[in-house]
């Protein structure tokens, strides 16, 4: 093994680390990956910095009684692809963004404030660009992103990082009612989910204890989830495609399950529309995008399918994504530390 790909495979592990327990400390991680809490914090630091890895708090609309998340298939008129994909993710409500090849040139996800917010967004709210559209309201999800993992670690690391299950996203509608100053708190896990109590503390103006037991309760909740939003690529997945699937109600659940326990499959819902599955997968490249459709969705009672390949993701998780030159993704700095060419800041954990 090569110096370089040992540098890229820490790299991996970290990412692969932060998607479990996004908030876990350097030194916890150095400690589960057998290395010196130097490295580690350095490497992953970088990460974060280059938003190759963006650690975000994800809320649960719906448990706190926001409306489901809708999806939209959008076409657009010719020569308005980033010019409109940057319009919708301007957009509050918009918490995924992707220009796509395929039956349709956008997809977005909705999170609605409300369903007043909702209708008006879909009646005067999409930008002019926007030629035709199709909506599709999320009934439940069978996985989310932030359950994804790049699958880097041994299942012993894993279990020394991964935090207590949660109800599914999505599962349940209302019966948290928050305050103010959790409400403040959710904002800034949102903008960085590692971002230390002593930092909440401050921004909220109150103590560091009363911020940590705060922290505790809405991370116990499930009303925010930290997730760390690696891109795929990093594991080596280069291809991302969004699966429509038409299927039985009689067979759904049968097919949601089997594709959801996929580690290719990073978001799977059930949806209503003349598609009742949406599926966003990641795979290595178009061959092995071929071989999943064959021989992971052939053998399923799928009556009709369309594939859309991701082709841009200019918003993701409700935050926008670090645009990079296609021709010139990575540098490398004098320890051989691959890192992106952009950057934005990031902060460490001391939980």
């Amino acid at each position: 093994m090569t110096r370089k790909d040992a540098v890229n495979v820490t790299d991996v592990r970290i990412a692969s680390a932060l998607q479990l327990h996004g908030r876990a400390s350097w030194d916890q991680i150095a400690r589960v990956l057998g290395l010196p809490e130097r490295t580690v914090a350095r490497r992953g630091q970088r990460l974060l910095d280059e938003a190759v890895i963006r650690v975000t708090g994800v809320v649960d609309t719906q448990l706190l009684g926001r409306p489901e998340p809708v999806l939209l298939r959008l076409e657009g008129r010719t020569g308005g692809g980033p010019d409109t994909a940057r319009a919708l993710s301007a957009i509050q409500e918009t918490r995924t963004v992707l220009t796509l090849l395929g039956s349709s040139d956008y997809f977005v996800e909705l999170v609605p404030h409300s369903r007043e917010s909702l209708r008006d967004l879909v009646y005067r709210g999409l930008p002019t660009q926007v030629r035709s559209s199709s909506s599709y309201p999320v009934l439940m999800f069978y996985s989310a992103t932030h359950t994804w993992n790049g699958g880097a670690l041994t299942e012993g690391e894993a279990a020394r990082l991964r935090r207590p299950a949660l109800p599914p996203f999505g599962s349940r509608n209302g019966g948290v009612t928050l305050q103010q100053d959790e409400l403040d708190m959710i904002a800034l896990l949102v903008e960085d989910g590692r971002i230390p109590t002593t930092r909440l503390a401050a921004a909220l103006g109150i103590s560091q204890s009363t911020a940590s037991r705060k922290l505790s309760a809405l991370l116990e909740s499930g009303a925010v989830r930290v997730r760390a939003d690696v891109t795929p690529s990093l594991f080596g997945l280069h291809t991302e495609a969004l699966l429509w699937l038409q299927v039985s109600f009689r067979h759904l659940d049968e097919v949601g399950e089997a594709l959801a326990r996929r580690p290719e499959v990073m978001t799977l819902v059930s949806i209503s529309g003349d598609y009742q599955v949406c599926a966003h997968v990641a795979v290595a490249d178009h061959r092995s995008l071929q071989r999943f459709l064959v021989d992971v969705v052939g053998p399923l009672a799928v009556s009709e399918l369309d594939t859309t390949i991701v082709l841009e993701t200019f918003k993701r998780g409700g935050r926008t994504a670090i645009r990079r030159p296609a021709s010139l993704p990575f540098n490398s700095d004098r320890d051989g530390v691959a890192h992106a060419a952009d950057s934005s800041a990031g902060d460490d954990a001391h939980d």
